[in-house]
């Protein structure tokens, strides 16, 4: 049937009808929003990296890395830094942090591990670059010095003649310029001491400052307002303001543009002053409203489908349905802005609207039985046959009791479109979790078998074929009482029973993959690790990390091709752990003639041959370049086979 074009009303329509499109309700732009954007860093191939420095009152630190697109590449996103200020790549992959409010820098790898520090009473910290010799040089505000460290935390120089300074940097000529914010200056000090350059005329609490190529000075212009370029002589040759948001730092990149962090936003700034990119809301979302049948209701469900504009049928993109828990309607996903966010970070997103809620109309509520599921399978549908949809990479992320309607969809229509992923935050197990009777929101005793045996998702979860993760903090709302034991169910419950569970899942796990290894089953004496309540804040960019990793895995032989299970099956290593720069030695007897070594987020760093009598070595490099301590996995590049978790200490 050829789609046509519908308004919002609800209409009945014949059975063989199925999807009722479309019409345009608006454009806007999104990504996950960002409090107070301190330091910037932009790269050679394009990404930003960029240091939310949350604050004292929330402890939100968000360390964020993305690309062009405005799309999310890496995050670090633990509660142990509730404010910051700077965070710089290292030439080894790991990421140098000004933990401010915790008064101390710590060196973290990709997957968030603390791999060094210093904290000998430092006093808010706003800056710390790690130099080509070892040493790093930091910024310490509230004690009234910039000092240099080496790895081992002596104190090898300091200057001390500054009051609350930001953004001490070593120059190309050994001095050092520093913003003496205070003082309302900026000063370029050469080893001894003494003062060489300044700059100081109508400055305001300046927070960075920038030695150019052409001899002049880029300054961060805080209180303001403004970011301006002056030269040795003190003659101001360029300038950009703005009402809204302090400037924090200012960058200028190799194509004469200026990246700004100031307020909520991260800008790029072209010579004439134009606004050419910004973070977020880097690119604009679409929104359609759609009609879709579910003939089990005779119904059509309100939905909208959110995507970023660069979706076309020559570029398809995953996918997202978004299920609503409670009671709640999908246009919940439309007042937080939910949908919108995942849409710019390059989904097609479509929130679903159950029958008897928000817009769909007029329809007794079903608690998620199977009319819900229904109505979730022509959805299902209606996505997987979209133009700029990939549809191998189609999932679902359901919200608190919208995993009953997920998983008990997937269970019961065996021959719908293919669902790659189901990402789960904190769904109830069963009904001990919902009903009345144990302080749950639906008005239904324990005891209705007739009734839960539609609504429980520990029943539905062991058919899910697919991949399945869970999102659980350590504190769940719906827990009625029992803890988080219901996060055991579900995972128990979809672990594929080659790894001990009772389901057909082909890859489970809960949360970071830092804190807990896919594929394992639990119990209340041998738990998960849950995220900490603090981190709620933060779930916004966890929801993205997740999708990316989920949206992005491959399955091959009832397993993730990509992501090796953790689990000890042909190959043995010789060495673990090993100190980065020995040779890796494992032998893998039969295992064909390729091995594969994958970090801790799914990438392939290396690959290595093997000899006749299978055994293969690595010398811990990607590319010509050492890897970062942290995770690793090493499996036989074959379809099916299992691998063993190596760990690479400095």
């Amino acid at each position: 049937m050829k789609p046509t074009v519908e308004n919002c009303a609800t209409r009945r329509f014949p059975l063989s009808a199925a999807i009722l499109l479309v019409v345009l309700t608006g454009a806007g732009s999104a990504s996950w929003p960002i409090g107070v954007p301190a330091s910037i860093e932009r790269y050679p191939n394009g990404n930003t990296m960029i240091c939310d420095a949350g604050g004292l009152q929330a402890p939100r630190a968000r360390i964020i890395e993305v690309d062009s697109l405005g799309r999310l590449v890496w995050a670090y996103l633990k509660a142990d830094i509730p404010w910051a200020h700077t965070a710089r790549l290292l030439d080894n992959g790991n990421v140098l942090i000004t933990a401010t409010e915790a008064d101390r820098v710590v060196e973290v790898d990709r997957d968030g591990n603390r791999v060094w520090e210093f904290r000998d009473s430092l006093d808010y910290p706003n800056e710390a670059f790690r130099l080509e010799s070892g040493n790093t040089l930091i910024t310490d505000r509230d004690n009234d010095r910039v000092i240099e460290v080496d790895p081992f935390g002596r104190i090898v120089w300091r200057y001390t003649a500054l009051v609350r300074p930001h953004h001490g940097k070593y120059l190309g000529n050994g001095n050092l310029l520093v913003c003496d914010s205070e003082r309302d200056r900026v000063l370029e000090v050469n080893p001894e001491g003494g003062v060489v350059w300044s700059y100081g005329t109508g400055l305001n609490w300046p927070r960075s400052s920038l030695r150019l190529g052409n001899g002049n000075t880029l300054i961060g212009d805080s209180r303001n307002r403004r970011v301006l370029e002056v030269t040795s002589g003190g003659g101001v040759v360029w300038q950009w303001s703005q009402v809204v948001g302090l400037p924090y730092m200012a960058v200028r990149l190799e194509n004469d543009n200026t990246l700004v962090s100031t307020g909520p936003d991260v800008l790029e700034i072209s010579p004439d002053r134009r606004v050419v990119w910004r973070y977020p809301n880097t690119v604009e979302v679409l929104a359609e409203t759609l009609r879709i049948y579910n003939p089990s209701s005779d119904c059509s469900l309100y939905v909208h489908v959110h995507r970023p504009a660069y979706a076309s049928p020559d570029n398809p993109l995953p996918a997202v349905i978004l299920v609503p828990g409670l009671t709640n309607p999908g246009t919940v996903f439309d007042q937080n802005r939910f949908a919108d966010n995942i849409a710019s970070d390059g989904f097609v997103v479509m929130h679903f609207d159950p029958e008897g809620r928000g817009r769909t109309g007029a329809f007794p509520e079903d608690y998620g039985g199977h009319v819900h599921q229904d109505g979730l399978r022509s959805c299902l549908e209606a996505v997987a046959a979209r133009g700029d949809v990939d549809a191998e990479a189609v999932g679902l992320l359901t919200v608190t009791d919208g995993v009953t309607m997920a998983t008990g969809m997937i269970a019961r229509h065996r021959q719908a479109p293919q669902v790659k992923f189901l990402l789960d935050y904190e769904g109830p197990a069963d009904r001990h979790q919902t009903s009345t009777d144990s302080g749950g929101h639906i008005p239904v005793p324990v005891d209705s078998e007739a009734f839960w045996v539609q609504r429980e998702a520990a029943r539905f979860i062991k058919q899910l074929p697919s991949i399945y993760l869970r999102m659980q903090t350590a504190q769940d709302g719906h827990s009625g009482g029992l803890g988080n034991t219901h996060c055991i169910a579900l995972i128990d419950s979809a672990t594929h029973t080659t790894f001990g569970g009772s389901g057909k899942a082909a890859w489970t796990r809960v949360n970071d993959s830092v804190m807990n290894e896919p594929n394992r089953t639990y119990t209340l004496g041998n738990p998960p690790r849950y995220i900490p309540e603090a981190h709620e804040v933060q779930n916004g960019f966890r929801y993205l990390v997740y999708l990316h990793e989920l949206a992005g895995m491959r399955i091959q032989s009832g397993q993730s091709g990509q992501r090796p299970p953790a689990v000890l099956a042909t190959v043995r290593l010789d060495a673990n752990p090993v100190r980065l720069g020995t040779r890796v030695r494992v032998s893998a007897p039969g295992c064909g003639g390729r091995l594969g070594i994958w970090s801790s987020d799914g990438r392939l760093v290396a690959t290595s041959e093997g000899d006749a009598d299978g055994r293969f070595s690595w010398d811990g490099t990607s590319a010509g370049r050492f890897v970062p301590a942290g995770c690793y996995w090493v499996q036989p590049i074959q379809a099916g086979a299992s691998g063993v978790k190596l760990v690479l200490t400095p």
